[in-house]
C-alpha cells in the first residue's frame, strides 16, 4: 500500500478548487490500487458488502465504491475534501482501538506548531457561536449526531467516523476570563488521520455547526 502520510497533502497551488481536485484523484488512485477492501474496512471499523464500502460520517450514511472510488451519501452531499478526507481515513487507518485517552490538537504530530492556524480556521467561529448562540449550537450539534457529554460546561461528542470520536468542549469564562471552546481527541487519532487532515474534519464540523439552520 503507499504511504498514507502522503495521501492527504495538499500541492502547493493558488488554486484551491484545482488542488482539492488533485488531492482527491491521487487519494482515488491510492484506494484503486488496494488489494484487500476486505481487510481496510475491518481496520476502519467499516462495513464491506461488495462493491460497496459502508460507514458513517458524523450522523450521515456514506457508500465508498471499489470500483471507482466515488464516495457517495443518500443523507447529505459532501464536498470534495470531505470526499478525499473519507478515502484518507481508510488508507491510513490501522485498526489501533480507541485508547480512550484524550489529548488536544497541541499535542498531535507538528499540532504545536499549527495550533494558532487551529484557532482561527476552526475554534474561533465555533467559540463565537457558543456566545451568541448557545441555543443554535445545542440544536446544531443535536442534528450532526453530537451527544451532550460531561466535559467542561458545555460538551459534546461527535462520531465523526467509525474509530474517530470527537469532543467539542466550552467554558463559559467568568469576570476575569472569557469563553473559551476547545475539540479534544481520542489519542489513537493519528493512526486514523494525519495532523493536515484532523485540522480539516475539524473544519468540516465547523462548517456544519455554523451553516446550520433551523
Amino acid at each position: 500500500m503507499t504511504n498514507p502520510k502522503e495521501v492527504f497533502n495538499l500541492p502547493a497551488q493558488r488554486n484551491f478548487e484545482l488542488a482539492t481536485k488533485r488531492t482527491l484523484e491521487l487519494n482515488r488512485s491510492h484506494f484503486l490500487a488496494v488489494q484487500d477492501f476486505d481487510k481496510i474496512s475491518r481496520q476502519a471499523g467499516a462495513v464491506l458488502q461488495p462493491p460497496f464500502i459502508h460507514l458513517k460520517y458524523f450522523r450521515f450514511r456514506v457508500e465508498i465504491d471499489t470500483r471507482n472510488a466515488a464516495v457517495t451519501s443518500p443523507d447529505t452531499s459532501l464536498s470534495p475534501r470531505e470526499e478525499a478526507l473519507i478515502l484518507h481515513y481508510l488508507l491510513k487507518a490501522d485498526g489501533t482501538p480507541v485508547s480512550r485517552e484524550q489529548i488536544s490538537f497541541k499535542e498531535l504530530p507538528e499540532g504545536a506548531n499549527y495550533q494558532p492556524v487551529f484557532y482561527n480556521r476552526v475554534l474561533k467561529s465555533l467559540i463565537a457561536l457558543y456566545i451568541a448562540n448557545p441555543a443554535k449550537l445545542n440544536l446544531s450539534a443535536i442534528s450532526l449526531g453530537g451527544k451532550k457529554a460531561e466535559q467542561a460546561d458545555v460538551s459534546f461528542l461527535f462520531q465523526a467516523l467509525p474509530r474517530l470520536p470527537l469532543w467539542l468542549v466550552f467554558w463559559q469564562g467568568d469576570d476575569e476570563f472569557p469563553p473559551e471552546g476547545n475539540i479534544i481527541f481520542d489519542r489513537s487519532i493519528s493512526r486514523y488521520l494525519d495532523t493536515e487532515a484532523i485540522t480539516e474534519i475539524c473544519q468540516n464540523l465547523n462548517r456544519r455547526l455554523t451553516e446550520k439552520t433551523f
